[in-house]
């Protein structure tokens, strides 16, 4: 079978039956609706003394809260939880933030239902369906705009527990840090639009190299871990395309030693997340791993990150990756949007 052009438009058309790319492109707008034009709610005044924070959530919606978790988890304690279950220590003091794009997802209402029996100081973050319903009982809360996928959503769901955290005055105005975010953002889709054309698009590009092989995600440092792990669910949600990720150095501690069977590796493709301003730990033992690859005679991809405050560093990267697993799924003759098997998966349990 030939590979598709990806500067030809009509294969857009063909395949992205319902305009997932105008949902990726569309997050610089995001954060203009969700964070900068965002009304504070006097409920947050109510909430108070909170020591630590739980994030309940799945998915597109779950990917959110484990960025939050990379930003300001090192200045509070913050838990991601993606489960059906919250911790039993969980409490008053505790900030609970309950974010489902739909308002539906089963583990993420289970979850709530918990922490409203712990008395949690709970946050609903949702588009409609059951939170929404639920948010007007006197809950903080932050809706956002129905019509996307959850996983294309990310700059709403995100910039939305931004704002929660704002308000409950657990971090300072984010404001500065946020319009550089989306300066950087803007110019980056810019630069990866379908319009441009592949010789001077990194995404098409990388796309191309992908083509029938299976991508290891390896993030430089923890970091980047969760921006490993969005590119892994996007190769797997937009491209129907198996992929893996995992974090340095944990890995140099177990995979690495997987890449001595080089007879099992030959459809695998190591793609590096690096930090352009990478510690010297790090660069050391992603500099030997390299060395490693290139002797075996293993091909490898090596990605660095664009910006100088860490926000801007993981949106401009994870926005690469949406977009090169879209440019994947028009190469892999398949519709980014649909999600055939979850959907069957929810109709049959």
């Amino acid at each position: 079978m030939s590979i598709l052009n990806l500067d030809y438009k009509p294969n857009f058309v063909r395949f992205d039956r319902e305009e997932l790319y105008q949902q990726i492109i569309s997050f610089p707008q995001q954060i203009e609706e969700t964070y900068f034009q965002h009304q504070r709610n006097e409920i947050a005044d109510f909430y108070k003394s909170i020591t630590n924070v739980i994030i309940c959530g799945m998915g597109g919606s779950a990917i959110a809260g484990d960025l939050i978790s990379t930003l300001y988890g090192d200045e509070f304690p913050i838990v991601v939880r993606k489960d059906y279950k919250v911790p039993t220590y969980c409490n008053e003091n505790t900030l609970g933030i309950v974010c489902s794009y739909s308002g539906n997802t089963e583990e993420t209402v289970s979850c709530f239902e918990q922490l409203e029996k712990q008395k949690v100081q709970i946050v609903l973050i949702t588009s409609s369906g059951r939170l929404k319903y639920f948010a007007k009982q006197g809950y903080l809360y932050k809706f956002i705009p129905t019509g996307f996928q959850p996983r294309a959503a990310l700059g709403h769901l995100f910039f939305a527990i931004l704002r929660m955290l704002e308000d409950v005055k657990l971090i300072p105005n984010q404001e500065v840090i946020v319009k550089i975010t989306h300066l950087n953002v803007s110019n980056k889709l810019k630069m990866m639009a379908y319009d441009v054309e592949e010789k001077n698009n990194t995404a098409k590009q990388i796309a191309q190299r992908i083509v029938k092989k299976i991508p290891l995600i390896y993030a430089s440092n923890p970091k980047f871990s969760a921006v490993a792990y969005r590119w892994k669910c996007q190769f797997n949600e937009n491209a129907k395309h198996p992929a893996f990720s995992h974090t340095i150095p944990e890995m140099n501690h177990n995979e690495i030693e997987a890449w001595e069977s080089p007879d099992m590796n030959e459809n695998l493709l190591p793609i590096f997340l690096c930090d352009f301003d990478e510690e010297e730990n790090y660069k050391k033992r992603v500099s030997v791993l390299k060395d490693l690859f290139t002797k075996n005679h293993f091909n490898f991809l090596e990605v660095s990150t664009d910006g100088k405050q860490l926000m801007s560093k993981l949106f401009s990267t994870i926005l690469l990756g949406d977009m090169i697993t879209y440019y994947l799924a028009i190469l892999n003759r398949v519709d980014p949007s649909a999600i055939k098997y979850i959907d069957y998966l929810k109709a049959n349990i």
